[in-house]
């Protein structure tokens, strides 16, 4: 009868779209949320409420996919969640990535990253990422994770998380993206749109492709009448492509990129 509440639980917190999955599943899932999380389900919001010593979040599995490794079934898990209470600006959300792979009749935990914070005021963003292949039978998570200041200043960084090291996934790409800031002192204008590209077609370094960040700038002034100075727009693009560091376990962007 415990077994069948449980399921019923996460019946209601599991993606629709993913109903049809089967009851090891179903019990791998519930186990992630007790072990690192806790047992505390409300069943108002619908999510596993877990408590790290400063905020009380609000937590649940948001996406899972199945890939085979090498002839091994391999689960992919994505958990995030908000705090309860609103958040200050400064407030991240939290969020937790797992892979397991399948022995037997269970599955079992080969690496994770339970404790991600990012976001603001007490949002998580790491619901909107997307698993992707980083590599020959390698998979990664990768998003973006924006954020804002004083004076108007935005800035987003494009970030991937994948297994590296055994038992971890970590944080192995944090490239700087799109960026605005409006000037106080000296009225004008700087934006920049980033992309990077997953280039999979191109040679691996330790199991990674390499990456291609591409960054489309650009600047203007304004008069005192807070009017755009038509010539003094300046456009340009920058392009880069970066491999994995061995040493470092990331990909590091160029200085002054």
């Amino acid at each position: 009868m415990k077994v069948l509440i449980i399921v019923s639980l996460f019946l209601m917190v599991l993606p629709s779209a993913h109903a049809e999955i089967s009851l090891d599943v179903r019990q791998a899932v519930e186990k992630i949320m007790s072990v690192y999380y806790s047992s505390s389900y409300d069943k108002l919001r619908g999510c596993t409420l877990y408590d790290d010593g400063s905020e009380t979040y609000c937590l649940a599995p948001k996406h899972y996919e199945f890939k085979n490794i090498e002839g091994v079934d391999t689960l992919y898990v994505l958990v995030s969640g908000d705090t309860v209470e609103d958040g200050a600006r400064v407030t991240p959300g939290l969020g937790g990535l797992f892979m397991l792979y399948k022995l037997g009749n269970s599955w079992v935990v080969s690496a994770s990253s339970p404790y991600i914070k990012n976001g603001g005021a007490g949002r998580s963003q790491l619901i909107d990422f997307d698993l992707r292949e980083v590599g020959d039978d390698k998979y990664g998570w990768v998003g973006s994770h924006c954020g804002s200041g004083a004076g108007g200043q935005t800035n987003c960084f494009w970030e991937m998380y994948a297994p590296v090291a055994s038992g971890e996934i970590e944080q192995v790409a944090q490239l700087p993206s799109d960026y605005s800031y409006e000037f106080m002192s000296a009225p004008g204008y700087t934006k920049i749109e980033g992309s990077v590209h997953i280039e999979s077609y191109q040679p691996m370094t330790a199991g990674f492709y390499p990456l291609t960040m591409t960054h489309d700038s650009e600047s203007g002034e304004y008069d005192e009448n807070y009017e755009l100075i038509p010539n003094s727009v300046k456009k340009s693009e920058e392009r880069y492509t970066v491999s994995f560091d061995q040493n470092t376990h990331t990909f590091i962007a160029p200085k002054d990129f």
